[in-house]
Parts: structure tokens; C-alpha cells; sequence
């Protein structure tokens, strides 16, 4: 299931990179997105390339999970997240992993200036090969990225500030 979103920044696409290449953003997002349990498990940064993994907890955003999709997902998800930054290009990729959730969750990025500041365009492919029930699942997934979008790119911008 593709689909895309857009994340609109205040701030140029040069400064905005410079927050996305920097481990602590992630910690303060995730907090600020209400996560716990947050662990780097991995963070590189050089002159043309960032790469962070982390490891998170979230509590799901759908209210009714059918019982046979509930086994996978549960009440709070198990994250398990790749980000990695193009520093020239402005390009990026996120790989997810949902702990027990036999799904692919990815998404390609492009920042640049738009306007007065700069915008995140994600393509997002969650894709699932459970036969019956995969394609709920992956409409569970796109559903709960899309309810947790508003409050990543307010928590984004608020770090923003300080970039």
C-alpha cells in the first residue's frame, strides 16, 4: 500500500538537514511523540552521508484492532527504525521494522525549500504477504502513520527552533 506525505518545516531545507543528521533529534522527537524505552542503537554521520537506528516503544493509535490482527500488533508497537540521509542529495530513507508484525514498512524522502521554509515529501510502501488479513494490517499500519504524522512534524518544528 503506497501512499505519501508531506512534512512542511519553517525553516530552510540546509538547517533542516542539519537537525535531521543529529542524534539528539531523534531522542526529543521520539519523547516528544510520547515513545519510551528509546535506545540508538547505531549512529554514523561523514561528509556526504547519516545513518541512525533507533529502538522505540509507542502505544498504537487505533482504537478497535480486529483479533486476528491484534496478535501482531497489540496495544503498544515495538519500533525499530532506520533513518538514512543523502547530506548532499537531500534525499533519505526510512526503514521500519514493527517488532512481530510480519510487515515492510519504508519510505523514500526528498527535502527542499519550499516557499518561506522547506518540505519532507515521503513515499511511503507498507506491504504485507500475510494471505486473508495482510491487506487490514497494512491498512492498520498506514492508518496509524498517518493519525501520528501531525504531532512528528509539530514535535519536528519545535525542535526546529533551536537548529
Amino acid at each position: 500500500m503506497k501512499f505519501e506525505d508531506k512534512h512542511v518545516l519553517d525553516k530552510p531545507a540546509a538547517t533542516v538537514i542539519r537537525m535531521y543528521s543529529d542524534q539528539k533529534f531523534f531522542e526529543r522527537k521520539y519523547a516528544a511523540v510520547g515513545a519510551w524505552d528509546i535506545v540508538v542503537l547505531e549512529c554514523s554521520k561523514d561528509d556526504k552521508t547519516f545513518r541512525i537506528k533507533c529502538r522505540y516503544t509507542i502505544k498504537a493509535s487505533a482504537t478497535q484492532i480486529p483479533a486476528a490482527i491484534q496478535k501482531f500488533v497489540g496495544g503498544t508497537t515495538h519500533i525499530t527504525q532506520t533513518d538514512t540521509w543523502d547530506l548532499k542529495a537531500l534525499t533519505g530513507r526510512l526503514d521500519v521494522e514493527v517488532k512481530g508484525a510480519p510487515v515492510k514498512v519504508t519510505a523514500d524522502m526528498v527535502l527542499r525549500d519550499e516557499g518561506q521554509g522547506a518540505v519532507n515529501l515521503m513515499k511511503w510502501n507498507v506491504s504485507s504477504s500475510i494471505p486473508l488479513i495482510g491487506g487490514k494490517l497494512e491498512q492498520m499500519i498506514v492508518d496509524d502513520i498517518k493519525a501520528k504524522s501531525a504531532a512528528d512534524v509539530a514535535a519536528s518544528r519545535k525542535i526546529l527552533a533551536d537548529y
